[in-house]
């Protein structure tokens, strides 16, 4: 008991003694102050000049009208395609100030130039593959243009003329009243050319002049402009006076030349297989309904349609016939893909025309053409084997008969 009388009273002297006065803090050093510097001359203030560069063209679609971007650059020195559509895309530039004050040579700019500072973005595919600036694969660096390249886009574009018409396009004929031979064919054919240019010049035609003539043994002169963009048609104002020029220089008495007329220039197609049971037997009634029904299929107009066949007792024997019809040269191609008539698609074919004359060149029989032969192997006109020629001149290995047919089956 004594002893916890003692501890109790040494904690209550404890907790009634004061607390310790922290130690005093360490006073803070004296500061010397510094002598002022004398007044002196301010700093220069000269600013760096630096080299005006314009501003770097944007990034730009490959499809878009700026991809070029055309300017001068000082810094390279160098002329990049039209100035004055840089000067209109950044009016404010320094170069656009120099455009307008006249200080560029427009004649001196490479057309069709890039700058080097112009990257265009990649396309959609090439971002998806990676080979563009945005996808994951490594970006290819931008590469400017080979020399060959630059080259070519500064030569001046070739300027490509109009098409050349067919022959018979550019083809007038006149006529004797009376077919016949003329005596004097050769003179004709050379010089009157001649004589129409000279009759066109005093019309004051500022259509071309130049022309080629030929005579047929039906008497007939034909006119041919040569050259192959103009078409006979751009003449048919002055066929009377080319007419009245030929009837006076070459006089043949009581069958003059009748007026020149354009050479026919239509086409013939033939559509095979139209059964015969639906279309009328008379000739101006059929060309009505073939008409309308390539008018509705086609959207195409022909000029005239007749029966292959002219006799009507021959064509009563059969089902099916076949109807010539003619087109402009234009149209043909919108046919050749067939027709529908009568319900039914019919092919069109180029109609041949031949009688019981014609002697065809594949088989040497008369009465048809060799387009349509309906042999498949050629005939030798000489030994009559079916061969054909290894080289031009030059007997077949198979000729039974090469002492008579050397020099002939070659060029056959």
């Amino acid at each position: 008991m004594a002893n916890l009388q003692a501890s109790i009273r040494d904690l209550s002297h404890r907790v009634s003694a004061p607390a310790p006065a922290p130690p005093a803090l360490a006073p803070p050093p004296q500061r010397t102050p510094q002598p002022r510097p004398t007044a002196g001359p301010p700093p220069s203030k000269k600013r760096k000049e630096r080299a005006y560069a314009p501003p770097t063209p944007p990034l730009v679609a490959a499809d878009d009208p700026n991809y070029v971007i055309p300017f001068y650059d000082t810094r390279l020195d160098k002329e990049f395609r039209a100035p004055e559509k840089y000067a209109r895309l950044y009016p404010a530039s320094y170069d656009a100030g120099e455009f307008w004050r006249g200080a560029y040579d427009v004649a001196s700019f490479i057309p069709d130039q890039l700058h080097p500072d112009v990257h265009p973005s990649p396309s959609y595919a090439q971002a998806a593959s990676g080979s563009g600036s945005g996808g994951k694969g490594k970006s290819k660096a931008w590469k400017p243009l080979s020399p060959q390249l630059v080259a070519s886009a500064a030569a001046p574009p070739v300027k490509k003329g109009p098409p050349s018409l067919p022959g018979a396009q550019r083809r007038f004929f006149a006529s004797p009243q009376s077919p016949s031979p003329h005596p004097d064919a050769l003179t004709i054919a050379a010089t009157f050319p001649d004589i129409a240019a000279g009759v066109l010049r005093e019309s004051n035609c500022l259509l071309p002049l130049g022309f080629s003539a030929t005579v047929n043994p039906r008497g007939s002169v034909s006119l041919t402009v040569t050259h192959k963009a103009s078409p006979a048609a751009s003449y048919a104002q002055y066929f009377d006076s080319l007419t009245r020029a030929l009837n006076q220089s070459f006089p043949v008495g009581e069958s003059p030349w009748c007026t020149l007329v354009l050479t026919p220039t239509a086409v013939q197609q033939a559509i095979h297989g139209l059964r015969l049971r639906f279309l009328a037997q008379d000739e101006e009634e059929l060309f009505p309904y073939i008409r309308q029904a390539i008018l509705n299929d086609k959207v195409t107009q022909i000029l005239s349609a007749r029966y292959l066949n002219p006799r009507q007792d021959s064509r009563e024997a059969k089902q099916a016939t076949s109807v010539v019809i003619t087109v402009d040269p234009q149209n043909v191609s919108a046919l050749t893909s067939g027709v529908v008539i009568l319900a039914e698609k019919r092919k069109v074919a180029l109609a041949i025309s031949s009688s019981r004359t014609s002697q065809c060149k594949n088989c040497w029989r008369y009465g048809h053409a060799h387009q349509r032969c309906p042999t498949t192997h050629p005939t030798c006109p000489i030994c009559a084997l079916h061969h054909t020629p290894s080289e031009k001149n030059q007997p077949a290995p198979c000729c039974v008969l090469p002492s008579l047919c050397a020099g002939r089956c070659g060029g056959i």
